[in-house]
């Protein structure tokens, strides 16, 4: 389990349904509260309530696809504005 957790911080991939299994089985065979399983799998309780809301009501631990890209909230003038910014000075961090 250290070897799950320690993977989900170095990455902003969606969960592995591996580890939403987890979640899950824990969820159904033990008599835990969410904010339990959060702390035991080191994750928000946010989290695991959206992980156990979907499986209730479709079964599926999957995680949701995305339909449409964000659009762009910068306008063709800031793009142009912050590309010549980076190619000017590409050290800022």
């Amino acid at each position: 389990m250290k070897l799950l957790i320690l993977e989900r911080l170095t990455s902003l991939k969606p969960y592995s349904l591996n580890f939403r299994q987890k979640i899950i089985d824990v969820y159904e065979s033990e008599p835990i509260s969410q904010r339990h399983l959060a702390k035991r799998f080191c994750v928000a309780k946010s989290s695991i309530e959206k992980r156990l809301k979907p499986y209730r009501e479709t079964g599926s631990l999957a995680p949701k696809k995305r339909l449409q890209q964000t659009p762009i909230k910068l306008s063709s003038e800031q793009l142009a504005v912050l590309r010549r910014l980076v190619e000017e000075k590409n050290d800022a961090t």
